[in-house]
């Protein structure tokens, strides 16, 4: 199944997102199609629903199947993908979303039962408040309604101007410094208006519950390989070695199940947001709000008892001292100056950095004059900021080319070369002798299960399993189990930082000890 182009205007079909970056990607529009829709159901029931498996292995191609391609101004489904040095393609189907006036109202209200922070009529809402998007340059669009999908934690929008999807940056790409200390405040229909777009300042880290997690891992192909196989041999009399099989499948299932869970909270408590923040309005009034409540545009004011900082932000006024160690691993304490006024000179976060507060640091403690307090603009919140990179980073890898991996993939590859001819050769032979059909096919499917060894999956999991057993009792923690198999052949082993304490020169000692040993018995 290929896409096709079913639109007869001239509108866009294809469109890049974040063109002359490293992270560029390719997008397609799509909308439903009755007739491919009806026709693919149709094709699924005579399968006898394999064709909705295998849809479901490659979710693009049950895209092909259904969809029609179209512009992107009117898809309803958008195919994002990534191209990792013409090696690797990562496909993402994801469904557009309207923004309206009407989300604007619901939040609204909300906010008038939680927080006393505004007075006006919600009634009247569409008539005062309009969505507030921003691309580059701290040029705010106003709109009443927004196309939007959201693509590994980033949220993507239409620009009418350009016509083509662009990302939702915060206010640090393209602004003079002068910018951050003209503004004054947001008044509450503008914070709203922002916080619909931008969403909550919140981390978002896609959790599924068990259920969904293990309905998942039995869809896995080896598994339903190995389900196939274990019926196979319970109609041919292979009872114990197909319940031993069966064992370890479940057994393989759970520990995954339970650790990809376990992966799940941890990560989801790690970025949790909690807390409260002096939050200063266009009016000179600071007012407190939960930290979930800021957007891009701000004005925080940093508590002298010291905080954590749940959003980027440049200083503008007072001076502050932060522990940065959890983003950048440093134990020193870092002095933060107040952003210098200056009209010709545009910022940059990698050049400014001693002016910027990053997300997720700690503030020890904070230095004023006189009465004037200590604030900070606020640029980006949730995913965009750094540490929303860094869980992004965690969630969302690069591929690695590991030669063991190609190895095993081409090993695989070809005994299932070798058990298609003799399943064609045990069907013919067969066939030829006039056996019973049901026997020939018992004995021809069988033939590929033993060619194939179905227990191969099941019996990794168990050793990566135990592999993280023995690596945790050394202290060493494995975030992609996967790399354990090729740990073995590792020689060398790089550091960006220098071990400067002997407790840390004796553990990195026991993860080289423990990798190029234990993991590779």
């Amino acid at each position: 199944m290929t896409p096709h182009n079913d639109s007869k205007d001239s509108k866009p079909c294809i469109g890049l997102l974040n063109p002359d970056q490293e992270d560029q990607m390719k997008v397609c529009g799509y909308r439903r199609s009755l007739m491919r829709t009806g026709f693919c159901w149709a094709c699924i029931f005579l399968t006898g629903g394999l064709l909705r498996l295998v849809l479901h292995w490659w979710r693009h191609l049950y895209l092909y199947a259904t969809c029609s391609q179209c512009s992107l101004e009117e898809a309803e489904q958008v195919l994002v993908t990534e191209d990792y040095q013409g090696k690797h393609k990562m496909y993402h189907v994801k469904q557009i979303q309207v923004l309206t006036s009407s989300n604007l109202k619901t939040l609204l209200e909300k906010e008038q039962q939680s927080i006393e922070r505004t007075h006006i009529e919600c009634d009247h809402v569409e008539n005062v408040l309009q969505l507030s998007v921003h691309f580059t340059s701290a040029q705010f669009k106003k709109c009443s309604s927004i196309r939007i999908f959201r693509c590994k934690q980033l949220v993507y929008a239409w620009n009418n101007n350009t016509n083509r999807f662009q990302r939702i940056n915060g206010l640090d790409l393209n602004i003079p410094c002068s910018y951050y200390h003209q503004q004054r405040g947001l008044p509450v229909h503008e914070q709203i208006s922002r916080r619909i777009v931008f969403g909550d300042n919140e981390i978002t880290v896609p959790l599924r519950d068990f259920k969904t997690l293990l309905f998942l891992e039995v869809l896995n192909p080896f598994y339903v390989f190995q389900l196939f196989s274990v019926i196979l041999w319970f109609t041919y009399d292979y009872y114990y070695y197909a319940c031993v099989i069966l064992l370890m499948s479940v057994f393989g299932i759970t520990v995954s199940v339970l650790q990809t869970k376990k992966n799940q909270d941890v990560l989801q408590k790690t970025v949790y947001n909690t807390g409260n923040a002096w939050v200063v309005d266009h009016k000179g009034l600071s007012k407190e709000l939960p930290t979930r409540a800021i957007v891009p545009g701000d004005i925080i004011e940093i508590p002298s008892s010291g905080c954590t900082l749940h959003c980027d932000a440049i200083l503008i006024s007072g001076n502050c001292i932060l522990d940065e160690s959890m983003l950048t691993g440093e134990s020193v304490p870092v002095t933060k100056t107040p952003l210098p006024s200056k009209r010709d000179m545009i910022f940059d976060k990698t050049e400014h950095a001693r002016h910027t507060l990053f997300c997720g640091t700690k503030v020890i403690q904070t230095r004023y004059i006189g009465s004037k307090k200590v604030l900070a603009f606020v640029i980006n919140t949730g995913n965009i900021t750094a540490k929303g990179e860094l869980i992004r980073s965690i969630l969302y890898p690069p591929p690695v080319d590991y030669k063991f991996e190609q190895d095993s993939y081409k090993f695989i590859q070809f005994l299932a070369i070798i058990a298609c001819v003799g399943f064609i050769y045990t069907l013919v032979t067969k066939i030829l002798r006039g056996t019973d059909p049901v026997k020939i096919a018992v004995e021809s499917l069988d033939l590929i299960t033993i060619v194939v060894p179905p227990a191969l999956p099941a019996a990794m999991t168990v050793g990566r399993f135990y592999a993280q057993k023995r690596l945790k009792t050394s202290e060493i923690f494995c975030i992609s189990p996967r790399s354990i198999n090729v740990a073995g052949s590792i020689n060398c082993c790089c550091f960006d930082k220098i071990l400067k304490y002997s407790i840390l020169r004796e553990r990195r000692e026991r993860a080289i000890l423990a990798v190029t040993k234990k993991v590779s018995a």
